[in-house]
């Protein structure tokens, strides 16, 4: 079984409402509901919208042209002269959103661009199964022959949701910026 088979879009639909619910839990929980748990809970859910976006950006950095072929076929929303430079900006975008987040550099404002990613890729997601276009999405692997679902679109709304969480959230730990700011006396 590989990476691909296990990554599904069921399998991290349930993951995202996993966090989520944990998330909620430990909220409700009085021996749990401090800062302290708060902030470490926000950064598991910051480090892994991370690793998502790190993951789901590798095969379209390796392969820019089949993205760009992708975009076109499947999507078809950008104007044809801007998705080439899309279909690079996009995964690299994705990798050092992902990059930000993990190493908690900036991670606010990367939070807020994952995000924005999620909802797009919601958003685009949807109007295609409306318009009845039968595609793989090209989230982690273009080859796949995974199809665009409503797990799909599960899949990123949760997702969506631990970003919003790791995004309201008043800190992490384990963060570049905590070395940034941190008083050297």
């Amino acid at each position: 079984m590989n990476l691909e088979q296990v990554l599904n879009d069921k399998t991290l639909s349930a993951l995202s409402f996993l966090l989520i619910g944990l998330w909620a839990w430990a909220r409700h929980q009085p021996a749990l509901s401090g800062e302290k748990t708060r902030t470490i809970l926000a950064t598991i859910l910051r480090v892994a919208c991370g690793f998502l976006l790190v993951f789901a950006s590798f095969d379209k950095i390796l392969d820019p042209a089949q993205f760009s072929k992708m975009m076109v076929t499947c999507y078809d929303i950008l104007p044809a002269a801007l998705v080439p430079l899309a279909s690079v900006v996009i995964p690299w975008l994705e990798f050092f959103t992902g990059v930000c987040l993990i190493a908690g550099f900036k991670w606010r404002g990367a939070a807020l661009l994952f995000c924005g990613l999620m909802a797009l890729y919601s958003g685009v997601i949807v109007w295609d199964l409306f318009h009845g276009i039968d595609c793989n999405c090209g989230c982690f692997k273009m080859d796949s022959t995974e199809k665009m679902t409503w797990w799909t679109v599960l899949r990123d709304t949760g997702f969506f949701t631990v970003g919003s969480i790791v995004l309201i959230s008043p800190r992490t730990s384990a963060a570049l910026d905590e070395l940034r700011t941190s008083d050297p006396s």
